[in-house]
């Protein structure tokens, strides 16, 4: 889906205004680098990302997942890792957003 080029700077605005209404997040200055297999195409995917921490109570984790289906959609992701409490998930985008 992305094309493997950094991200317009709009994006990053995008999703830091958006965490921003749950009361601030934390970035870490380190890229991230990793791989995984591609669900469709079964093919290795070589990636590097940012980490984000948001602190917010339990009752704000499905808003927050809300915005990571908005988030797969504004980066071109199929999907992006959350760990909520040490339980991990993999947020894909809503049915109805295009991308």
């Amino acid at each position: 889906m992305s094309d493997g080029q950094p991200h317009l700077a709009e994006a990053w605005e995008w999703l830091d205004d958006n965490l921003y209404e749950f009361g601030g997040a934390t970035r870490s200055a380190a890229l991230y680098f990793g791989f995984y297999e591609d669900p469709d195409t079964k093919e290795r995917v070589d990636d590097q990302s940012c980490r984000y921490e948001v602190a917010l109570p339990r009752r704000q984790v499905s808003k927050l997942r809300a915005l990571l289906r908005q988030a797969c959609s504004v980066f071109q992701q199929k999907c992006i890792y959350l760990s909520v409490a040490s339980s991990v998930e993999f947020v894909e985008r809503g049915h109805n957003e295009q991308g």
